[in-house]
Order: C-alpha cells, then sequence, then structure tokens
C-alpha cells in the first residue's frame, strides 16, 4: 500500500532555528525534501504512467516508508517549536490551522477543476480506480474537515489518494494541542474525543509521530548531551544499513504476512487501510529518530557554517507539502493527454519536470504565503472566539 505524506517544514518556524543546529536545520529540510520526492517518484513508478518501466520502485514502497519520515519529522518539529517558543494556545492552533489550509484549500481546487475537466475531455481514461467521481460534495466536505479516514472510511478527493495523510497529521495536531495546553480532566476528555473521533486506523500510525515528540525530549536531555562522536556516527549509520538490509530481506512484506495471520487469514488492509503495515511503520519510525539523533550529534560542528546548497535545498524544502497534495491530480490530469506515450521515456521526463515545475509554481500561493494565511486564521479565530458586548 503506498501513502504518501507530506508536511511541516522547519523553514516555515524561523524561531526553530535560532534553537536547532543550523547545520541539523539543513539537514531536515534536505530530508524532507528528498523524501517529497520519494513520494512523486514512487507515483511516477506506476505503469500507466512509465509503461511498468520502474515496477521495483512500486516492489520497494519507498512512496510509503516516506510516509512515516514525514510523521516523525512532523511531531520532532512541532514539539520543538512548541516546546522552545512557550507560545500560548492560540498562536499554536492558529500555526497548524494556517500550515494545513494554505496547501489544503488550493489542492481542493486544483483538485476538482482537473478532474472536473479530465473526466469530460478524457471519460476513458478517467474511469479508472484511481479516480473517483462519486459523491463530489461528500469528498469536498471530509476533505475540509479531515475526516475522510475515520472509522474505516476511505473518501477519497478525485485522483488526489495522497490526501488521506492530511487526516491522519490534522488530528495529531489536535491531539498534541489539547496534551500540552489542557489540565488534567480536561485534557483526559478531550483526548478521549479526539480518539473517538479519528477512529482506529488513525490512531495506529499515532506511534510514529509521538516518536518524532519523544525524540525532541531526548534530545533536551542530559543523556544526549553525553553521546560521543563514535556513538553518534553508529546511530546516524546503523539505521540506514538496517533498513536496507529489512528491505532486502522482505521484512516489510513478512510482517504484513504475520499480522494476516494474527487477524485469521485476514488480509490488513481490508481493516486497517492505509495504516496496514502499521509494525513496520513503527519499526522504521525507530530507526529514522535514532538516525535523527546521531545525525545531529555529527552535525553539531557544522554550527553556522554556511553551505552553498543550503538556499536551494530551504527554497526547495519550503515547497514540500505542496509537492505532495497537488502532484497526483498533475499527474492524472497530463498523462490523459492523447500525445502522451508511457512508453516513451521522453514523455516521462516531461511528465516529471511539468508536475513539478507546477507544483513550485503552485506553492508561490498557498504554503509560501504563509503568513498571510496566518493573519487571516487569526482574524477568523479571533471574531470566533470574541465575547458579545
Amino acid at each position: 500500500m503506498n501513502r504518501n505524506l507530506p508536511h511541516h517544514t522547519p523553514s516555515e518556524e524561523i524561531a526553530a532555528r535560532s534553537v536547532m543546529n543550523r547545520g541539523f536545520s539543513l539537514y531536515l529540510d534536505a530530508v524532507r525534501l528528498g523524501a517529497a520526492l520519494m513520494v512523486v517518484a514512487s507515483h511516477l513508478a506506476y505503469a500507466r504512467y512509465t509503461n511498468g518501466q520502474f515496477q521495483w520502485v512500486r516492489d520497494l514502497n519507498i512512496g510509503s516508508d516516506a510516509v512515516v519520515i514525514f510523521f516523525v519529522l512532523s511531531g520532532f518539529v512541532i514539539a520543538h517549536t512548541t516546546y522552545r517558543k512557550d507560545r500560548p494556545a492560540q498562536d499554536y492552533a492558529t500555526a497548524r490551522l494556517a500550515r494545513l489550509y494554505s496547501v489544503v484549500l488550493p489542492a481542493i481546487i486544483l483538485t476538482v477543476c482537473l478532474d472536473t475537466l479530465g473526466a469530460r475531455l478524457f471519460p476513458d481514461v478517467y474511469a479508472a480506480h484511481w479516480y473517483n467521481g462519486d459523491q463530489r460534495i461528500s469528498q469536498i466536505v471530509t476533505a475540509l474537515t479531515f475526516m475522510s479516514q475515520g472509522w474505516g472510511g476511505d473518501i477519497r478527493l478525485g485522483t488526489n489518494g495522497p490526501f488521506w495523510s492530511v487526516a491522519y497529521e490534522a488530528w495529531y495536531y489536535a491531539a498534541f494541542g489539547v496534551a500540552v495546553y489542557c489540565q488534567a480532566r480536561t485534557r483526559t476528555l478531550l483526548l478521549a474525543v479526539i480518539a473517538l473521533i479519528a477512529g482506529p486506523r488513525i490512531l495506529l500510525l499515532a506511534p510514529c509521530w509521538l516518536i518524532g515528540v519523544g525524540l525532541q525530549r531526548l534530545m533536551r536531555s542530559s543523556a544526549y548531551d553525553a553521546i560521543e562522536r563514535p556513538v553518534a556516527l553508529a546511530l546516524c549509520l546503523l539505521p540506514v544499513a538496517l533498513y536496507g538490509t529489512a528491505q532486502a530481506v522482505g521484512l516489510p512484506h513478512i510482517l504484513t504476512e504475520l499480522t494476516t495471520q494474527l487477524l485469521g487469514g485476514k488480509y490488513p488492509n481490508a481493516l486497517f487501510g492505509f495504516s496496514d503495515e502499521f509494525i513496520w511503520n513503527f519499526l522504521l519510525g525507530c530507526l529514522v529518530a535514532l538516525h535523527f539523533m546521531g545525525a545531529a550529534q555529527l552535525l553539531e560542528s557544522a554550527g553556522q557554517r554556511a553551505t552553498g546548497l543550503e538556499p536551494v535545498i530551504r527554497w526547495g524544502a519550503g515547497a514540500t507539502f505542496s509537492i505532495y497534495l497537488f502532484h497526483n491530480p498533475l499527474l492524472s490530469f497530463l498523462h490523459a493527454l492523447p500525445v502522451y506515450n508511457a512508453a516513451n521515456p521522453v514523455h516521462w521526463a516531461a511528465l516529471a519536470v511539468t508536475t513539478l515545475g507546477a507544483c513550485l509554481l503552485l506553492a508561490e500561493v498557498s504554503e509560501r504565503r504563509l503568513l498571510a494565511w496566518k493573519a487571516l486564521i487569526l482574524r477568523l479565530l479571533s471574531g470566533f472566539t470574541r465575547q458579545p458586548a
């Protein structure tokens, strides 16, 4: 099952860089950009785009693994900025809502427009499993309210399959905000309500997000400061080697088969949807966290040293959420054009370049305008919470 998710960038939180080592912050941005490109590559590997020439990419399921990287990153960075800045609850809510809707709203508009046009112009191409043309209003409502994955549901937004993970992320944001800002019984009650609304599928991958939070807490402790360079080097490299070994022996598939047996022969995807590899996802999340911990120690010596690639990496990382949520409807529409030939490598390259270029352009009116989105959300929240005279 391919699962792709995007999300939160360190470059979004300027204050985070003032307390996070510059080298490590840049590395996280590079990892995020790389993970976003992994997602695009995993989708380009579908036979309808590249005639099955990259089936090995599909077999490795790297797009699914990229989601785990995004979740760990998200938990780590959000915990980092929340605890370090000691921000009030309204600031937290404003930042999270702006981060989501700055890309979610444009993505919904883009998806609906391209899908509607594509289905009318190329009905035979769009008559496929990857396009949901039913109950459009329901699709939009569940996308806006992040309810598309609750309690066994899977309401796909047209051709935009990757939209599923935004529903996961939104509820993790909400739960973390409640855990940090609410007290005692109120916290317990609200977390229980969130869990009931989100449903078991979303909860199954919550540990991956919480691993990032735990990593942030650990890196603020004396135990982290005591890590010496040889240990840091092992922490950085060993998880990469273990991941490669796991892929070589087919561990993700083995764990899925084991889960199937434990479920009495029922395939996990039928019950858990995009959370069907939750055991492997948790193990991978642990490997990602250990790697980050080692990398942070090794990069500490970089200090404030600049690199010529920094502007490019920062700029690219600032568009990863857009790349994630915009690329699939673009790929679907462009490949439906009569001139497209999935067996032609030139067409593959043109499809990839055009799609990524469009995503980068769209980022200029979505996440790269985050301050404007924050101001809008703040005005809405202020109007909502203002007491009547």
